[in-house]
């Protein structure tokens, strides 16, 4: 399936919300000082971002990107993912200080 880029840019931004979510709450869980946790979440997010952004992965002597790809659960045929995405790495900071926010 042909995809909208602005349909899988707000897909990717809806994906980096969760992980940072997901990343935030386990930070909670263990206690992790708000101060310390918010710039971990941050830092990690980043990286994670760069990977997907501008990563290669060496397997077996060739280089791989890794790309974000979805698929609609009532229908796992259907395959939304493309290489012409947004730039997770320009999100990440603003989307953990709105992660922040909202606790």
């Amino acid at each position: 399936m042909t995809s909208s880029i602005e349909e899988y840019e707000d897909l990717c931004a809806e994906f980096q919300r969760q992980w940072i979510s997901l990343l935030r709450d386990t930070l909670q869980k263990y206690k992790v000082p708000a101060s310390s946790a918010k710039e971990i979440c941050g830092e990690f997010s980043f990286d994670l971002s760069m990977l997907f952004d501008q990563g290669e992965i060496e397997y077996k002597g060739k280089s791989y990107r890794p790309v974000v790809a979805f698929t609609d659960d009532q229908d796992c045929e259907q395959v939304i993912i493309r290489t012409d995405g947004p730039d997770f790495h320009e999100y990440a900071f603003g989307t953990t200080a709105e992660a922040y926010e909202q606790t």
